[in-house]
């Protein structure tokens, strides 16, 4: 980017010198015209760097500059780290305790409220009775959210929701030295929030149309990998043991490929049959909702492929009604 700068400053001073050069009239009138589409884009693209770098926010699926805006402008978190109200051994004494762990998807990605969540919006049906306390975190999987929990002060909460998404084994392939390492963005965008903004939105259209195909077929692929598969299946069952021991109760929700719900039902199923073996049957497996729901509906955006805040609503409904509310 700072080679690119350059080029383009030295254009410009060679137009300037063109434009006042007394040795030829037609070739000052054709660098003056030049000079003046110099000095428009100049102010474009200024005024774009600008408002990209420090005004446009947006949740990606990736780090840009729009997200790192959209975090600094709804993203706060409390003294532990953890997307969520600060809270007391004396805020849930007397209450019954609910501890929600997870990733981006319980930590709210996309979400501007948290309010919004899944697990807020259980906290508004269970009422005043009931501390609903998240400990969510972008980017992390089973056994990193194991360790979140096992290091949250209260030790013995009524209840444990696991939010479970289709790439918690990435950590196992990680462990082993197979997680593939991303692909680095060009050198023409590096340093340019502009350029940043634009490349994403042509990234998945007309760069590499396969962006998040390829991902997701490695993904897959290492749940079909008896060895990779093992180990995490080791995870979520040491995940399992943990909780059984604090006596706490147990509800698993899984979340499908926001993008393709119907192709990752063969892998939601086999994650709900290690907790099944384990006598866990509280298993909301929510492809069925959401390949009910357009991709428009069901994620933040095109470029956000978290759920969206009505399918918040919708599954923190789904837990009240299945898992807490009176039955009659």
């Amino acid at each position: 980017m700072l080679v690119d700068l350059i080029c383009f400053s030295a254009g410009g001073l060679l137009l300037a010198a063109l434009a006042i050069q007394r040795r030829s009239a037609r070739l000052r009138s054709i660098a003056r015209g030049l000079l003046i589409t110099y000095f428009l884009l100049l102010m474009v693209f200024g005024a774009g760097e600008i408002f990209f770098r420090y005004f446009y926010a947006e949740s990606e699926n990736v780090f840009t500059q729009a997200s790192l805006n959209w975090m600094a402008r709804y993203w706060h978190t409390n003294s532990l780290g953890y997307r969520d109200r600060e809270w007391t051994p004396a805020d849930y004494a007397g209450k019954k305790t609910v501890i929600v762990t997870g990733d981006s998807f319980a930590a709210g990605w996309g979400i501007d409220n948290p309010d919004d969540r899944f697990s807020s919006v259980l906290a508004q049906h269970l009422g005043s009775d009931y501390a609903v306390i998240n400990l969510g975190v972008y980017g992390t999987a089973t056994p990193e959210q194991l360790a979140a929990l096992k290091k949250y002060p209260l030790k013995k909460p009524d209840v444990v929701i696991m939010q479970y998404f289709i790439n918690d084994i990435d950590y196992a392939l990680l462990q082993k030295g197979l997680l593939p390492d991303p692909e680095p963005e060009p050198a023409w965008v590096q340093g340019s929030a502009l350029m940043d903004f634009l490349y994403v939105r042509m990234l998945s259209k007309f760069l590499d149309p396969a962006f998040n195909q390829d991902w997701w077929e490695v993904n897959y692929a290492a749940y079909d990998n008896y060895v990779i598969w093992d180990a995490h299946k080791q995870e979520i069952q040491d995940y399992i043991n943990y909780v059984d021991s604090t006596g706490a109760r147990l509800i698993v929700v899984i979340f499908p490929n926001m993008l393709d719900p119907v192709r990752s039902i063969p892998y939601v199923d086999r994650v709900a049959q290690v907790f099944q073996a384990s006598g866990h049957n509280d298993i909301l497996k929510l492809f069925d909702q959401a390949a009910a729901w357009s991709p428009q509906d069901r994620m933040v955006s095109a470029r956000d492929t978290h759920p969206s805040v009505a399918f918040h609503h919708m599954v923190g409904d789904l837990l009240y009604q299945q898992y807490f509310a009176p039955k009659p």
